[in-house]
């Protein structure tokens, strides 16, 4: 995306005075623009998450039963049995999911108000403000 700046003539005849309302909107906005990108990268973080378990998953299908797996819990890696290890990995990913969920639902209510936001402020300040993202 290209970026310019105003010429004279458009700073000039977009000249519009900025109250302490406006102001908060676009503090709001930049508030929720960085909120937005911190859980867009929250988001990525626990797919990617997920991505790991699924693999795990699958790659524990093929262990054998009588087998004791390293499962990790904090720090320590504890030795447990196959079917033991596979209900901790579906509930761990059970909880992913929800988590994912979450994060969905609270950037899809920040992305609402930021369309909100964006139309106020471009309707009074129009060209004499940038809000793309």
């Amino acid at each position: 995306m290209e970026k310019r700046m105003l010429s004279r003539e458009d700073e000039a005849a977009t000249e519009v005075q900025v109250t302490r309302a406006d102001q908060d909107k676009i503090n709001r906005f930049s508030a929720l623009h960085q909120k937005q990108s911190s859980l867009q990268t929250e988001l990525e973080s626990k797919h990617q998450e997920k991505e790991y378990l699924t693999d795990v998953t699958s790659e524990l299908e093929l262990a054998d039963e009588d087998e004791l797996v390293p499962y990790k819990i904090g720090d320590s890696f504890l030795h447990l049995p196959l079917e033991e290890v596979q209900e901790l990995l579906e509930k761990s990913t059970e909880k992913i999911d929800e988590e994912i969920a979450e994060i969905e639902k609270r950037i899809d209510g920040n992305r609402r108000v930021l369309e909100g936001l964006k139309v106020e402020l471009y309707a009074k300040f129009g060209k004499a403000i940038n809000l793309d993202l």
